[in-house]
């Protein structure tokens, strides 16, 4: 059996909608050891709409650079 390598979009809108009331935020690394999610940006986008927070793990953040930035992919706080 071969695991899902990237966050399930539609799964995430489930979970999020069952749990908006206690919803805190999500926590992501970015990019992952899998790679760089395309949806990483509607991701955020949507954590935002159910009333949450993104928290970035900057693990790999050498892997942003040059690219892209926390803000620009809409997390709200990065370490």
């Amino acid at each position: 059996m071969r695991r899902a390598r990237h966050v399930d979009v539609e799964d995430l809108v489930a979970g999020l909608a069952e749990h908006r009331e206690a919803l805190g935020g999500l926590m992501v690394t970015y990019p992952s050891t899998h790679g760089c999610s395309r949806r990483i940006r509607e991701i955020c986008a949507i954590v935002h709409e159910h009333g949450g927070q993104v928290y970035m793990d900057g693990a790999n953040m050498n892997a942003q650079v040059g690219l892209t930035s926390p803000a620009r992919i809409g997390a709200d706080v990065c370490h």
